[in-house]
């Protein structure tokens, strides 16, 4: 076991959703609660010392570069974070992204949003591998 504080949690949360922004679509990383199950995986153990150490840096960079905490930043100064999160503390950025889109995408309903059938192993492969695919468009 491991702890996380509340602020840890939040700002996972926070970092959690800029790898997968809300759009019109969807609320991204958010539609999945991928930051609070993330912060559970951490309390739990589940590479929580890479996180750990991701989070507090986020806050650091924040402070250092923009003078302010990180929920007070907007989206593009978040992302600027990941960005200096991905050359500060790669395994760190690595590891956040490839968790977020495993959340994200293992999610039936996004599945619908992005058009995406489901598994098709049971059933030997997808009838219509060999037709262009089409990009979904919220009406």
């Amino acid at each position: 076991m491991s702890t996380i504080t509340s602020e840890q949690s939040g700002f996972l949360t926070i970092l959690a959703n800029a790898v997968i922004p809300s759009d019109e679509i969807d609320r991204g990383a958010a539609e999945v609660g991928a930051g609070p199950v993330l912060a559970a995986k951490v309390a739990a153990g589940i590479n929580a010392a890479v996180y750990l150490k991701g989070v507090d840096t986020a806050a650091v960079i924040a402070q250092e570069r923009f003078d302010r905490g990180l929920p007070e930043l907007n989206q593009e100064q978040v992302h600027e974070i990941l960005m200096e999160l991905k050359r500060a503390v790669p395994g760190f950025y690595k590891q956040l992204r490839a968790d977020v889109c495993a959340l994200y995408l293992s999610e039936p309903a996004v599945w619908q949003l992005i058009g995406f059938p489901g598994p098709s192993a049971h059933t030997g492969g997808y009838p219509d591998f060999d037709q262009p695919q089409f990009l979904y468009k919220k009406q």
